[in-house]
């Protein structure tokens, strides 16, 4: 495996993870009335930026694979959408309300941690987005 295909999997990867941890509460939090709602509706645009951004940049990251498609142009819209995501990812972490983290039952306290490592997550794609970039150019 070369390094473009080395970046543009390990971006894949990254994207997929972000969506995997955002739907980990739904699956991990079985009690009603919870607050996941407030949870991700936090912020000015909620997660909803996350998930979309996460989706663009995995067809932004598959169409890297085509050979059909301009390297260059993939990395730059790569490259850009990888860092709203980011900024996305961290503008709803900071909104969360505490008191609403602290509103979960007691098998749940593990949410309060949630964020930061969806924070963390994403942070791993403007790297890959990066990466390929400087072997598309």
């Amino acid at each position: 495996m070369d390094r473009v295909d080395a970046a543009l999997t390990a971006g894949m990867v990254g994207c997929l993870a972000v969506l995997a941890a955002l739907a980990a509460p739904f699956a991990l939090i079985s009690e009603p009335g919870t607050g996941l709602g407030v949870y991700y509706a936090s912020g000015p645009v909620g997660v909803g930026a996350v998930v979309f951004l996460a989706v663009l940049l995995l067809v932004v990251f598959l169409s890297g694979r085509q050979s059909h498609t301009d390297d260059v142009m993939v990395a730059g819209i790569a490259v850009v959408a990888a860092v709203a995501l980011l900024a996305a990812t961290v503008g709803w972490a900071l909104a969360v309300d505490q008191q609403n983290l602290f509103s979960f039952p007691a098998s749940a306290q593990w949410i309060t941690m949630h964020r930061w490592v969806v924070v963390a997550l994403a942070a791993t794609v403007p790297v890959s987005a990066a990466a390929y970039a400087s072997e598309a150019l």
